[in-house]
């Protein structure tokens, strides 16, 4: 429980200069006249109708505001999830039936630096080489029409990207360096086979099921990294609006941004679920 007054907290008016009536009307439309298992029942049915409560610093109910930034954030989370991923399985899969050769001791060691800069670092090394020094690409902003949005998009997502990547790398590769060591990987490089069909053919099948749920539960990983993108790259989007909510003290709007977050990372994690459990045959015959 936080000390001081709710209705304080709740609208982030001073106390002291509320009058008597205006106490009043909060004090009602807040529920605090009821008993705490009302005012939680009063929270149930914020979610049910799809509200998610009502921010009087925004004056707007808290749903709106957040489904409306949240496209932004799908849009530098999605493409950065799916390319760290892609990338992490070719590049891990790689290192992996490679290990200990000049591809894996180089790259290796990279992702390790790597995965040790923070984001906000890797954003800025970013925006001073690619945009200060070589003038490449935008450093602020979503700009106007498809093209020119997907040409701003360009430096955040890379940098959520290459935040992601190395731990796809790591995990792929320390799981496939384990698989190539089995008898079936073994009798496939004495039959003379490729080793593309080796790694595609024999390793991932071992390894995707694993690797899938992962990168379903780092979903909230790539959610977390977008408020430090987007504050960076100056993008209107739900982390953004998380940093107003804190700095402003909106409670109901940072409680529903909170809740659709983790709503999106469950339904990410169901989501790797299902698609692990279907095309893992093994998955099947374990749940048959």
């Amino acid at each position: 429980m936080m000390r001081g007054n709710p209705i304080a907290y709740l609208t982030g008016m001073d106390e002291a200069s509320l009058s008597v009536a205006q106490y009043e009307y909060y004090e009602k439309a807040l529920h605090l006249d009821k008993n705490i298992f009302i005012q939680f029942l009063y929270y149930l049915k914020s979610l049910v109708d799809g509200t998610l409560g009502y921010s009087f610093k925004k004056q707007s109910y808290v749903a709106p505001l957040v489904l409306s930034r949240l496209r932004v954030t799908l849009l530098l989370v999605l493409p950065s999830a799916i390319l760290a991923a892609i990338l992490g399985l070719i590049l891990g899969l790689r290192g992996a039936y490679n290990k200990n050769k000049c591809f894996e001791r180089t790259l290796t060691p990279i992702m390790v630096v790597l995965n040790a800069i923070p984001l906000f670092l890797l954003s800025l090394l970013l925006i001073m080489t690619l945009s200060f020094s070589y003038k490449l690409f935008p450093y602020s902003g979503l700009g106007t029409g498809f093209l020119d949005r997907v040409y701003h998009l360009v430096l955040p997502v890379l940098a959520i990207t290459l935040a992601l990547l190395p731990s796809r790398y790591l995990l792929v590769r320390n799981m496939g360096s384990e698989k190539a060591k089995s008898k079936s990987v073994l009798y496939a490089s004495q039959r003379g086979l490729r080793a593309t069909t080796i790694r595609y053919s024999y390793i991932l099948p071992e390894i995707i099921s694993a690797y899938i749920t992962n990168v379903g539960l780092s979903i909230g990983s790539g959610i977390a990294g977008s408020v430090i993108v987007e504050k960076i790259f100056s993008i209107n989007g739900m982390g953004s609006l998380l940093n107003e909510a804190i700095f402003t003290l909106d409670y109901p709007l940072l409680q529903g941004i909170l809740f659709i977050s983790t709503l999106a990372m469950l339904i990410a994690v169901g989501l790797t679920n299902i698609f692990s459990f279907l095309i893992d045959p093994r998955e099947r015959r374990r749940n048959a």
